[in-house]
């Protein structure tokens, strides 16, 4: 299966970048699939460090679906430990191919729906301190909002992908017991 790598940008400077498989197509986006134990790496001033793709702040990480949405200032991914399954999404500038890989920069806001169905956009002061900085131009700030407060309504309404089509890829992806992805390609820093 094809792999391809996603590169998050966080303004000022500062990058995380992993591969994944690319899952499949439709008319939701481009799903991309990593295997529990794939390598996530992450770049903050100069600092390099390692982690599982959705260790979080678990001592391994999970298997994780993401959706590059055909349109839309966003990204989705789906979790699931055991019975908790959480579905987040990174409000960002739209996914585009820059240099082979996928590459957005993260506009903070967060939506969130956990595995008790509740439904909250995290990292509103982190998206304050951005725009105020002059890190968030007004017109991202403006889609930024948009942008968050429709995903959370499609989250809170299980309108789909968000209803059971996104569980139900992350299911046949982890069926297919693919190999953790534990190699980057070499890549130019943002």
């Amino acid at each position: 299966m094809r792999t391809t790598v996603i590169r998050k940008i966080k303004r000022p400077k500062g990058f995380a970048r992993w591969s994944a498989y690319e899952f499949a197509r439709d008319i939701f986006g481009l799903w991309l699939f990593n295997p529990q134990g794939s390598l996530f790496r992450a770049e903050v001033d100069g600092v390099i460090t390692e982690c599982e793709v959705g260790q979080g702040r678990r001592s391994t990480g999970l298997a994780v679906l993401h959706l590059i949405p055909s349109s839309g200032w966003w990204m989705a991914q789906w979790t699931a430990e055991g019975e908790r399954a959480f579905i987040s999404v990174e409000v960002c500038t739209p996914p585009v191919v820059v240099g082979g890989e996928w590459q957005f920069v993260d506009l903070e806001l967060d939506p969130y729906r956990g595995p008790d169905g509740c439904v909250t956009v995290d990292d509103e002061d982190e998206f304050v301190v951005a725009c105020e900085a002059g890190l968030i131009s007004p017109g991202e700030a403006a889609a930024a909002r948009a942008a968050a407060a429709e995903v959370a309504g499609w989250l809170d309404g299980g309108v789909e992908p968000f209803g059971q089509v996104g569980w139900e890829k992350l299911g046949d992806a982890v069926d297919l017991h693919l190999a953790p992805l534990t190699e980057l390609p070499d890549a130019a820093t943002a």
